[in-house]
């Protein structure tokens, strides 16, 4: 088959993994034994099919012997077999290795579905296991993976090898990962389809409520002990020679340790797409593996001996750092590749890929639907096949060094974009410029930081000296990180869905072909692309350029707010930010907002600021209004620290307070208090504003419940609004009368899946008899209102 045979076949069955749950309706729901055997069929058949290949005499292919005559083979080995052909058996192979991957794949979904775990769902059981990573926070509280080993109910026990997500409140326990836990909750079957789908992707099917979690002591196993014991020494090594911020950018740089990395510092490195450089890669393997074998061949090591050393220390690095899935995947390669050599037969980079992708989706089906596996997979394959050509072109209009890290940057980029596009929605254009501007530093950063770590171990002073030089390339990554993440360029985006990835992995396909045969597109073809690309940025400069008249998107974010005001003066006022990270501001970007005047935070619940730092961190933002009032939780602190980290202004108004934002007028209606003593204090805090251009306006009420509203309406306060933003989700927690004295046209309910029958329909009934036009986000999507004068025009997304 060629070089070209081994990534086919590993093709082949990582679309298999992927079709077991894609199989078209109930009439190929076959059970996975059945896809299996009809793969195997299949292998059988391409074996047969495929043309034999003649056995040459030894003796004369060693030139000791004369061969016989081209018409003796001929006659000798038979007319050829015209069912018998490379095209038919590779057709067959193929077809084969993808019914194999979803039989697999389907063998892999039964154990998660015969899950005791599941089964036992939900009682309170004591569980025994290893913690598979480190304790992550969360926005309600923290989670971790643990694989456990054996459980105890009320009616019995048992033993297994299965994982199971434990979360809990308040502060992450103090484990980290490989640690002996025994831990008791109540068992769950995950209800919410979006975290179903997570845990699924990871092959888990239940999850656990923490009441107690025991540390028991290290790991059962000798090796894993002792990598805990390297990554102690060296991460309390790191955070003592090191400030916190660049302390826990090398712990995730170096060890795969997320827990110390500073929040700003993660924003800033996902606004710019430099996020990569955070975790341990696939380049830390060959920086740990390479001196390794020049020490081994030093030391005049055998073959053998320096295969088994490179071994067993990528295994030890793999699991040291965690076994992420790009280190896994680099580690795999490494294997195979020192394994190849050992056998005499070294191969190309591409087919070493595709064997460790193999290898290592038959060992974890699950790992196909991981984003970090997809995409280092696919940064690995964009550097096989265009760095070389890529850097070649460059190298005609600069200098080599750069050439080489522009190729090798843009081939990576490319190769990664589609998977980005449909699992992200969004690239800043930014993240070429920022790669190739970080690359210079990240190894000095790595290399520096790690001998200042292994300083600290023998003298903390001497560490700490050693330490002061490397937080030179730290500080320029974070610095570039922080300015380019602001910056105005814009971003690609997409909706997401299998066209992105269909669409996008045949431009990086046909780029890679031109780039390595010299083929050219078709003439006509080159002039219709550059005749309609100028119409094609024409119309998407036109759609997100400013709006006719005052213009109110009510995001679609599911259970939460989020709102974005904008005016024919360019004025853009943004008000609250739902409860994902990462939604609105890719929301933004496919507006095209370069940047915000106002960002309102209505309140400190969950559902409203979650996704306003991500916004900081990726917008530029004028001024920040927050109602002032007393709150302690954790997620108001994280909001606190953006606005510090960006440097942004940050106002506390309250009612009869006026602002001019542009040609925008903005009126804060209430709070006139901090409350106290109501049910729910941080709700009557909740601003209420009306946002107007002319006669043009909207009333954004948040989450203001009847203490509020009732002290509005005996106070007179004038609170006409053409558009009405519902109050709290359309809840059970409004007077009638305040919708009366709004009396809108349009009333906008901002609500998604929730538990707490939002919106009520007495609510929905009030703010209808006042003969209000009532959208509901979770049935129209995004719904946009746009002024034509005083009157209102309603369009949704659905």
């Amino acid at each position: 088959m060629g070089s070209w045979g081994l990534p086919l076949a590993a093709a082949a069955f990582w679309t298999g993994l992927l079709l077991w749950d894609a199989r078209p309706g109930p009439t190929l729901s076959w059970p996975s034994w059945v896809w299996l055997v009809l793969g195997l069929a299949g292998l059988a058949a391409a074996w047969i099919a495929a043309p034999s290949r003649r056995v040459e005499d030894p003796l004369a292919r060693a030139g000791l012997a004369a061969r016989p005559p081209e018409q003796v083979v001929a006659v000798a080995s038979g007319a050829p077999d015209p069912r018998r052909g490379p095209l038919a058996a590779l057709a067959l192979l193929l077809i084969g290795l993808v019914l194999c991957g979803t039989g697999w794949g389907g063998l892999a979904d039964l154990r998660r579905q015969a899950s005791l775990l599941a089964r036992i769902a939900p009682l309170p059981v004591e569980l025994t296991g290893t913690v598979r990573e480190d304790p992550l926070p969360g926005a309600y509280g923290w989670h971790v993976l643990i694989d456990a080993r054996s459980v105890t109910w009320s009616t019995g026990a048992a033993s297994l090898r299965e994982t199971v997500w434990v979360s809990g409140d308040d502060e992450p326990p103090e484990v980290e990962r490989g640690d002996l836990v025994d831990v008791s909750g109540r068992l769950e079957v995950p209800e919410d389809p979006g975290f179903a789908d997570s845990l699924e992707r990871r092959g888990i099917a239940a999850a656990l409520r923490v009441d107690t979690l025991t540390r028991l002591g290290d790991s059962p196993s000798r090796f894993v002990r002792a990598t805990q014991a390297v990554r102690r020494v060296i991460g309390g090594s790191i955070e003592r020679v090191f400030p916190p911020r660049e302390a826990g950018l090398l712990l995730g740089l170096a060890l795969g340790d997320g827990s110390k990395l500073d929040t700003a510092t993660e924003r800033d490195f996902q606004a710019t797409g430099l996020t990569h450089l955070l975790v341990v890669s696939g380049g830390n393997v060959a920086m740990v593996l390479a001196p390794i074998l020049a020490l081994a061949a030093a030391m005049g090591l055998a073959r053998v001996g320096t295969a088994v050393i490179g071994v067993v220390a990528v295994v030890f690095f793999v699991i040291l750092t965690g076994a992420e899935a790009s280190v896994m995947r680099a580690g795999a390669m490494a294997v195979t590749a020192l394994l190849g050599t050992l056998l005499g037969r070294p191969k190309s980079t591409g087919v070493v890929l595709s064997a460790a992708v193999l290898v290592l989706l038959v060992l974890d089906p699950w790992l196909v639907r991981s984003i970090g596996f997809q995409l280092s997979v696919m940064a690995t394959a964009g550097l096989v096949a265009l760095a070389s050509p890529l850097g070649e072109a460059f190298g005609h209009v600069m200098p080599k060094p750069a050439a080489a890290a522009a190729g090798t940057t843009l081939a990576a980029q490319l190769a990664v974009t589609p998977v980005l596009l449909f699992h992200f929605h969004e690239i800043p254009l930014v993240t070429l410029l920022a790669n190739v501007l970080a690359a210079p530093a990240v190894s000095p950063a790595l290399m520096l930081g790690l001998i200042a770590a292994f300083l600290g171990v023998v003298w903390d002073p001497l560490g700490s000296l050693a330490g002061l030089v490397a937080q030179a390339p730290m500080r320029y990554l974070e610095l570039l990180a922080n300015v380019l993440g602001r910056a105005p360029v814009a971003h690609i985006t997409s909706r997401g869905g299998a066209a992105v990835l269909v669409i996008g992995a045949i431009v990086v396909v046909t780029l890679a072909v031109a780039l390595r045969t010299g083929w050219r597109p078709p003439r006509p073809a080159v002039v219709v692309a550059i005749g309609v690309m100028p119409l094609i940025v024409w119309t998407s400069a036109v759609a997100k350029g400013p709006p006719e008249g005052l213009t109110v998107r009510f995001f679609d974010v599911g259970q939460g707010d989020a709102a974005l005001v904008t005016s024919p003066a360019g004025a853009s006022i943004l008000v609250d930010g739902g409860p994902d990270e990462d939604d609105v501001a890719t929301e933004l970007a496919a507006l095209g907002v370069k940047r915000l005047d106002v960002l309102v935070a209505s309140h400190p619940h969950a559902d409203h600021i979650i996704g306003l730092p991500t916004v900081l961190a990726r917008v530029p933002v004028g001024l920040v209004l927050q109602p002032g009032c007393e709150d302690g939780s954790a997620l108001k602190a994280d909001l606190d620290r953006a606005i510090a980290d960006e440097g942004v202004e940050e106002l506390h108004p309250h009612a009869g307070d006026e602002l001019t934002v542009g040609d925008l007028r903005v009126e804060v209606l209430s709070p006139d208090r901090c409350w106290s003593g109501t049910e729910s204090d941080t709700n009557n805090d909740a601003f209420v504003l009306r946002i107007s251009l002319g006669d043009a306006n909207v009333l954004i009420a948040s989450e203001s419940e009847e203490p509020a509203q009732e002290a509005l309406l005996e106070a007179g306060v004038d609170l006409h609004g053409t558009v009405l933003k519902v109050p709290h989700h359309g809840a059970a927690t409004s007077v009638p009368e305040f919708f009366q004295a709004v009396g809108a046209d349009v009333a906008v309910v901002s609500v998604g899946e929730n538990d707490y029958g939002h919106p009520v329909p007495a609510t929905l009934d009030a703010v209808a008899e006042t003969g209000a036009e009532v959208w509901r986000t979770d049935q129209r999507g995004t719904i946009t209102v746009t002024f034509e004068g005083p009157t209102p025009v309603v369009a949704s997304a659905r």
